[in-house]
């Protein structure tokens, strides 16, 4: 089995943290994370991972529980592409979702 793991800068403030065990083409588990840098703390603000058995996404709130998706994919390789299209599309509207709810926290 392969492990990979990396981080994107996607500007100075924000990154995606993606790490994956592969084998034979296969992913076997992976976690994709956006966070954001808040008042010089890096804080996850949006995770996709294979915890607990199954491909979910958890919507992270500064002061409450997380919300937990599950993904209705085929597949864990599937799911992992999913994760990383929709963070690299998506990451501004999650950050600025967190930062609203910074405000009223």
């Amino acid at each position: 089995m392969r492990t990979v793991e990396f981080r994107r800068l996607l500007d100075e403030s924000n990154a995606l943290r993606v790490s994956f065990d592969i084998e034979q083409g296969r992913v076997e588990r992976f976690v994709v994370q956006f966070e954001g840098l808040f008042d010089e703390h890096w804080q996850a603000v949006v995770r996709y991972d294979t915890a607990h058995g199954f491909a979910h996404c958890d919507i992270l709130r500064p002061y409450d529980d997380a919300d937990k998706l599950r993904l209705e994919t085929n597949d864990y390789n599937e799911a992992l592409s999913y994760a990383l299209v929709d963070l690299s599309n998506n990451w501004r509207q999650y950050r600025e979702r967190y930062e609203a709810w910074l405000k009223v926290s």
